[in-house]
């Protein structure tokens, strides 16, 4: 069996109400690493957890547009010192980013949660650069950004309870899955 058929077979079992625990075990050890196939179960939605947490990420949608439009604006500012083709880029470019992770996060794929939260993290020490101009200015900017992240990272804790920081949880060399 190849990788793509483990991958439709085990969504079939897990759309069927086969327990996590179980399908894992059915599948390994074979064609595809435990590891990738713990994560591909971990990372699957599970239509009772997004029913249950759909105004927390509503409310992250509502976050990731408003951050969409203060990009875009800007990027509209920061274009228009340069000329009028990097005006339309860097609107683009800052606007359209944000609206991507709101689509990842609306389709409740796991992989948006982590990129997101990565992403910020690398790019979170550059909010500093400044502070010695504006400190008051900078400390609320760095306050609203971890503010995000760690509810973004909240959100996918909650969603996805089968997953760590980055793949699939292990406990004591085991794979755990929540039923």
């Amino acid at each position: 069996m190849d990788k793509k058929e483990i991958k439709r077979q085990v969504a079939a079992m897990l759309d069927a109400g086969r327990s996590r625990t179980e399908t894992f075990k059915a599948f390994s050890g074979g064609a595809v690493k435990d590891r990738a196939l713990a994560y591909l179960i971990g990372s699957r939605p599970d239509p009772a957890l997004n029913a249950k947490h759909s105004g927390k990420v509503k409310t992250l949608l509502g976050l990731m547009i408003v951050q969409a439009l203060l990009g875009a604006i800007s990027g509209f500012v920061l274009g228009s010192m340069i000329g009028p083709k990097a005006t339309v880029f860097f609107t683009l470019f800052v606007g359209l980013i944000p609206l991507w992770f709101a689509y990842g996060f609306y389709k409740y794929r796991a992989q948006f949660f982590t990129v997101y939260v990565i992403l910020s993290l690398s790019q979170f020490s550059r909010i500093f650069k400044d502070f010695a101009e504006d400190p008051v200015t900078t400390l609320i900017g760095a306050a609203i950004g971890l503010g995000m992240v760690c509810f973004v990272a909240w959100v996918k804790t909650l969603l996805f309870p089968d997953l760590a920081f980055i793949g699939p949880k292990k406990i004591k060399g085991q794979y755990v899955f929540s039923n």
